[in-house]
């Protein structure tokens, strides 16, 4: 009869190949994972709103972030957070300048109208310029919430300090569990400023799979922005290999980690999806090997 080897009696090499098999197995799911997220009730609810957000220009997407850097997050006017998603800005709080076109319709000439079809488009719009509006970003407003497909992880994790110590020592940039980010970011890695944060008071497995996807992102993408993908390929490859990290660690992310990868997968394209999960495979290696390592009692 073959019995199965405890994890302790495992010789190094045995504990590395599980960890590697399980890491396997876990992105061998997630496509199946994505694909159940998409054909789901919540998924068509989140479309749903995201479709109520305004699509802002380069100048204006540049102008929010010079005003709330590496903040904001959803934004909208305060008209529209109060109509579309039942919620108010804040007492206080200050409104992000943007570019409004002003835009005024005129009739068409004869010569005009008579290459139309209808008549509904005898009118045509001319923008007269620009004037200074203002829109609110999400962490600024209450009310009801908005939709969410990704769940937040809230299993404790085994020997949690312990991790993290292990995350902390094999990553290129220190590791913070600060105060102060916005509510929708549970972390972020800079190259610029040369750190990596994870919010504070999250649970446990949470700010672990948080840590481990900042530190996919300064392993995958420490280099200029020119050479780096789009940041929706870049959150595709972080979180899939915090997903398949995770699960050679014993946590499963899969309520939070598909419903994250689907958002961000959106259009892209089977060619682009295989091309980044083999950049996934080979990242979650490295980084497992290097967390092993430094765990071996």
């Amino acid at each position: 009869m073959k019995t199965t080897k405890s994890y302790k009696d495992m010789t190094r090499e045995e504990r590395k190949a599980a960890a590697q098999a399980k890491a396997q197995a876990a992105l061998d799911r997630l496509g199946d994972g994505i694909r159940s997220v998409w054909d789901s009730e919540a998924w068509r609810r989140w479309l749903d709103t995201l479709a109520k957000f305004h699509d802002y220009s380069l100048n204006n997407t540049m102008l929010i972030a010079m005003q709330m850097p590496g903040a904001a997050t959803r934004v909208a006017s305060y008209r529209s957070w109060k109509r579309d998603f039942n919620r108010h800005v804040k007492r206080g709080e200050r409104g992000i300048e943007v570019l409004v076109p002003m835009v005024v319709k005129s009739k068409l000439g004869n010569d005009e109208q008579a290459t139309q079809d209808d008549e509904e488009n005898t009118e045509r719009k001319r923008l007269l310029g620009f004037k200074v509006g203002h829109v609110f970003d999400v962490s600024q407003t209450e009310g009801e919430p908005l939709p969410e497909i990704a769940e937040q992880v809230s299993a404790d994790v085994s020997d949690f300090d312990s991790l993290m110590d292990a995350i902390k020592a094999v990553s290129a940039y220190p590791v913070e569990v600060v105060d102060g980010l916005p509510p929708e970011t549970n972390g972020l890695f800079s190259r610029r400023l040369g750190y990596i944060a994870v919010r504070k008071g999250m649970p446990e497995g949470q700010t672990v799979k948080t840590a481990l996807h900042e530190l996919a992102h300064s392993v995958m993408h420490d280099a200029d922005a020119e050479r780096l993908p789009d940041r929706a390929m870049r959150e595709v490859q972080a979180e899939s290999v915090a997903y398949a990290m995770s699960a050679a660690l014993g946590l499963d992310t899969s309520g939070y980690s598909f419903g994250y990868v689907a958002s961000w997968a959106v259009g892209k394209t089977e060619e682009e999806m295989r091309a980044c999960m083999r950049a996934v495979r080979d990242a979650a290696k490295r980084i497992l090997d290097r967390l092993q390592l430094v765990m071996e009692p």
